[in-house]
This record gives structure tokens, sequence and C-alpha cells, in this order.
């Protein structure tokens, strides 16, 4: 496939800015060119005058809800949107039911999105068992099915001593934690940031 005259985007190469011409071959780039210069013939050629072309997009946090909650979203149907907005890997979050905190769900996951065959999925783990902020799961257990990010996503971890523990173990094993940085005890009850302007509308604040 050649994709022709569009402006490159990519900050790793010295091509970044500058209309050219993309030949690629058995889905990999092969070559760029100037626009206008000679390339292979090839079987596919998308005119991109007027559009950019871009490396993929990777998005770090997607809710793909499956397993369990199927009736908002799947992975397939994720993917497909993701893949239409020029996304090539999506971050899964843990909050399905039942969660990601042990292998069989995140290779299930991780199946559902080679089924799908749209773009890479990728799953995120729990940091505590089943999102319930009181027991780390077996970080060691889940990284043999590739899990490098942990997270309890829209759950903050209540508990310092746990979230410290926590942070011991992804010093140790080199994963990354993503902690939903909320207090629930100065947010119960609360719609929006404390200020002037909560103060005006009658709201709660925190």
């Amino acid at each position: 496939m050649n994709i022709v005259g569009g402006r490159i985007i990519d900050s790793t190469t010295d091509s970044s800015g500058r209309l050219a011409d993309v030949h690629i071959v058995d889905g990999r780039i092969a070559m760029v060119v100037d626009a206008g210069a000679n390339l292979p013939n090839a079987d596919m050629v998308l005119d991109a005058v007027g559009a950019v072309v871009t490396p993929g997009f990777v998005d770090l946090h997607t809710h793909l809800r499956e397993p369990g909650r199927e009736e908002s979203e799947t992975i397939e149907t994720g993917s497909r949107a993701a893949a239409l907005g020029g996304f090539t890997a999506v971050v899964a979050m843990p909050n399905t039911d039942p969660a990601q905190d042990s292998r069989a769900v995140v290779e299930f996951v991780r199946a559902q999105g080679r089924r799908a065959g749209l773009c890479d999925v990728i799953p995120s783990g729990c940091i505590t068992v089943g999102r319930a902020g009181e027991q780390l799961v077996a970080y060691a257990e889940l990284m043999k099915s590739g899990v490098t990010l942990f997270t309890d996503d829209g759950n903050g971890v209540q508990d310092p001593l746990l979230m410290r523990r926590a942070f011991e173990y992804s010093s140790d094993l080199g994963i990354t934690l993503a902690q939903h940085c909320e207090v629930s005890r100065l947010t119960t009850g609360a719609v929006m940031h404390e200020g002037s302007c909560c103060s005006h509308l009658g709201l709660p604040g925190w």
C-alpha cells in the first residue's frame, strides 16, 4: 500500500512536518520519500492530501467492560471504535466483573482482543483483589501473563499502609501503579471542587 501526499507527524524522525509519500509492505513501513517522488507500485493507493500521517495512537485508559458488563461495551466494539479513531493499542482498565485480578481474567481479555484483531488490547491488573482495597493481588503471578500496569481504576486504595506495601512491591518488581487519588472521607456527598463557585451555587464541594 502507498499513502501519498500526507503531512508526516512523528517527533522521532527527521520527516516530521514534511509532505511525504509512504510505501508499506506486509504491514510495515518500507520507505518514506518526499511527496511526488517515485514509489514502488502498490495494489492500494491512499490519497492523504490535506491529512496528517502519524504513528498509531495509544489509549492508556479504556473501559472495555468485558467480561461481565457487555451491555455497556465489549472488547470487540471498543477495539473497533479505537481503530476507527487511529488507535492501534488500548489499555483495558480492570473494572470488569469479575475484576482483572487473576491470570484467568487477564488472559481472557487478551484473548478476546486478539480474536477481535482490530488493535492491540493490553490488559491492566488490579492493585487489590476485586478492587476492594483490602488485599493486594499477586503481582508476580499477573506479570507471568504480561501485566505491567496495575490500578484499581475508579476506586482509590484508602488504606495508606496497604498502598505503601503496593509501592514497595512495584519498586522491587519494576511494575507501574496508577492510583486513583481520592480520599473518600473527604469527598463523600461532594459534587464539585470546593471554592467560591460551589458556595455561590449552594453545592457541597471537596
